[in-house]
């Protein structure tokens, strides 16, 4: 059995959204400075053409609705280690499943696939004891997903000499395989015209807790695709990705191609997967009345169910303290509804302009934007305030 784990810890990171900063407001009468950025709505020309390489993103990231949160299977499996959309026009990447199994996929068509990790630890505190791997994997057909299935656990059971298949009683349709001795069991099954994969790591090498934990597994993810429908394969390229629009009310900095983590828009369900404690997390947003979270490079848009729901939101961001810390600093001179902070230490695991920050809320929006200069973020901070609002 080889599991192969490539950016999701810096996937996890980039999304952790919970962090702290006292309101800090300039006062009226200036005109605000937005610097290089436009205050204008963008276009939304990126939803507008047939486009399989958005459909595909937009089919796995409705499949990341209904993906399970491992705290359903074992309430110790609390700790996000990343996730979400591993397809792409192209094919399937090796993110969140083996190579072999990804290659194996490939073979047969796939439209769409998004993966969720857990364990009972962070990746700070080292090796977890605990940790469950699942993914679902969407084809053209039944027949295609079976074969698919088939041909994962072949190809993936073949990469090691001591592979043994294993037997999951409840689920006979389910292809399984352990290497004896080793705390960790595979698991491929054809569920409709979709993959369900599942990967279970245990402290002990438990065999029959090994498959009582795959077990449930299989139960609680058929459970939550109950009211999933796929997409014909003929109709993705006429999906979009950004019905609502959201991404136009977020400043341009980059070009507008959907990309995930990059320029796209989730699900309350899909975008907890990224954040620490996906459940927790799901469960907070979901109560403060996030709606949809569209992401465009360093800054996150939360569309929540109304104004009071928004102005309530944007002080939960700013008292949290789960994330990196951020102290007060000068706001944005004229805009009392945008408050700013300067972290106060570095993130190791960030790539990304994360040195200052400004949460930014105006009707029933709040937005975060990001950026390594305290000038240059005010400036972010003042354009996404106006383009929030549909006026330069």
């Amino acid at each position: 059995m080889r599991f192969r784990l490539r950016g999701a810890a810096a996937a996890a990171v980039g999304f952790v959204m919970l962090a702290g900063v006292a309101a800090c407001g300039g006062s009226g009468g200036d005109t605000p400075d937005y610097g290089p950025y436009s205050g204008k709505p963008g276009a939304a020309d990126y939803d507008q053409k047939p486009s399989r390489s958005r459909g595909v993103l937009a089919e796995s990231l409705r499949l990341g609705e209904h993906i399970l949160y491992a705290t359903d299977i074992d309430p110790e499996l609390k700790v996000g280690r990343g996730g979400g959309v591993f397809a792409n026009y192209r094919g399937l990447e090796s993110s969140f499943i083996s190579g072999p199994e990804s290659d194996a996929a490939d073979g047969h068509g796939p439209l769409a696939a998004f993966g969720a990790l857990a364990a009972n630890k962070s990746y700070a505190a080292g090796q977890s004891e605990k940790f469950l791997a699942v993914s679902l994997l969407e084809f053209p057909d039944e027949a295609a997903a079976g074969a698919a299935a088939a041909d994962m656990d072949r190809a993936d059971f073949q990469a090691n000499a001591d592979n043994a298949p294993v037997a999951v009683d409840a689920f006979p349709a389910a292809i399984n395989h352990w290497r004896p001795g080793i705390p960790t069991l595979g698991s491929v099954m054809a569920y409709k015209s979709l993959v369900i994969r599942v990967y279970a790591q245990l402290q002990d090498p438990d065999l029959g807790q090994l498959i009582d934990m795959v077990t449930r597994s299989y139960q609680r993810q058929i459970d939550l695709l109950a009211n999933y429908t796929p997409t014909p394969a003929a109709d993705l390229p006429k999906m979009q990705l950004d019905p609502d629009k959201l991404l136009t009310r977020v400043v341009q900095t980059e070009e507008p191609t959907p990309t995930d983590m990059k320029f796209v828009v989730y699900g309350v369900h899909a975008y907890s997967v990224f954040l620490a404690s996906p459940a927790e997390d799901a469960r907070k947003n979901t109560d403060h009345g996030v709606t949809e979270v569209a992401v465009s490079y360093n800054k996150h848009l939360f569309k929540m169910r109304d104004e009071a729901t928004a102005k309530s939101y944007a002080g939960f961001l700013g008292e949290l303290r789960d994330g990196p810390e951020f102290t007060p600093m000068k706001g944005v001179s004229g805009l009392a509804d945008v408050t700013c902070g300067q972290l106060t230490k570095p993130v190791p695991n960030s790539v990304e302009a994360r040195r200052f920050r400004c949460i930014v809320m105006r009707g029933e929006y709040v937005a975060m934007v990001y950026s390594n200069t305290d000038t240059d973020v005010r400036q972010l901070a003042a354009a996404q305030y106006s383009v929030m609002g549909g006026t330069a």
